[in-house]
């Protein structure tokens, strides 16, 4: 019943939404306490100046849970924000988010057009234990089972393994997809190691396909993640590639992506990652993409973005 009345909280008020939200109308609206928003703004390399790009209104119950996320994207030309794309939640009594839809805003009929439904289900301990993703069928309007991922733990209640089955709709069979199986070092903290492997049909068995070697810092955040493929011809692991991540205390401040080349036997940069936080919140600022470009032997800004929850001028009417 809370979803139900979620979803019709936001088909009553998707017009006003559309054009300009004030904030003391959306705050009487029940079950809704506060309302957060985080503008975006995208760095213009020619003009060398931040330009407003989007915003996120996070809508807060009085238990301070998020129950929906409202994203538009600015146009500069008509000075109007438009609807974008939004996501529903709901939780169980622990505070446990077991639903979630994503909608996106269909501009011609002014209205919101279910995408994706995520499901989950918890054990007796909390601990996830099974994920199912649908999607919506606008000609019949239901949903439509797509994936679902099975989780299991072991005795020390670790993530054990993780199977991903797909739904065969003319069949109405789930299908096994991907199985994910977690090893750790002696038994304790992060697994170390992930076996990644499909599901061969109609041989009906598991075929080895990758691996992922994980490294860890101190807090237990991952420094290290090693991707390589299992080829079957030479037997052995094919590295493919490889994520190297660095922390300030707890916030991610890197995050470099590196191809391996077999050509010189050495890893490649690719694609990097930097990330800034405000001081006093502790949130994220400003997010900057680069791309490693070979001819300069060098990293290229691809594009910057900055997080904040300071009004543009040219919003304010």
């Amino acid at each position: 019943m809370r979803q139900i009345g979620i979803i019709f909280i936001f088909l009553l008020f998707q017009q006003m939404i559309n054009a300009q939200i004030e904030m003391p109308e959306m705050m009487e609206i029940q079950d809704i306490a506060s309302i957060d928003t985080t503008y975006t703004y995208e760095w213009n390399e020619e003009n060398e100046k931040w330009e407003i790009y989007a915003r996120n209104l996070h809508f807060i119950d009085e238990t301070r849970l998020v129950t929906s996320v409202l994203n538009q994207r600015w146009y500069p030309e008509q000075k109007v924000w438009e609807n974008h794309e939004q996501t529903l939640k709901n939780y169980d009594e622990r505070g446990n988010e077991v639903q979630s839809i994503l909608q996106q805003w269909n501009i011609n009929a002014q209205d919101w057009i279910n995408v994706q439904m995520k499901t989950t289900t918890y054990d007796r301990r909390g601990n996830e234990a099974e994920i199912l993703y649908q999607e919506w069928h606008r000609p019949t309007e239901e949903w439509f089972n797509t994936v679902v991922y099975l989780i299991s733990y072991n005795r020390d209640f670790e993530k054990s393994e993780v199977v991903v089955r797909t739904f065969a709709g003319m069949q109405r069979t789930w299908d096994n997809y991907m199985r994910f199986s977690f090893s750790y070092n002696e038994g304790y903290g992060p697994p170390s190691e992930v076996l990644v492997e499909t599901w061969r049909k109609p041989e009906n068995y598991w075929q080895t396909f990758g691996r992922y070697s994980l490294s860890y810092n101190h807090r237990g955040k991952i420094t290290q993640e090693t991707r390589a493929t299992w080829s079957e011809s030479q037997r052995d692991w094919v590295l493919g590639v490889r994520y190297l991540i660095s922390y300030r205390r707890e916030n991610k401040i890197e995050d470099v992506e590196q191809r391996w080349d077999y050509g010189t036997n050495r890893w490649v940069n690719s694609l990097r990652k930097t990330f800034a936080y405000d001081d006093n919140t502790g949130e994220l600022s400003e997010e900057t993409v680069y791309r490693w470009n070979r001819t300069d032997d060098q990293w290229a800004v691809e594009s910057r973005f900055l997080y904040t929850n300071i009004k543009p001028e040219e919003a304010e009417a």
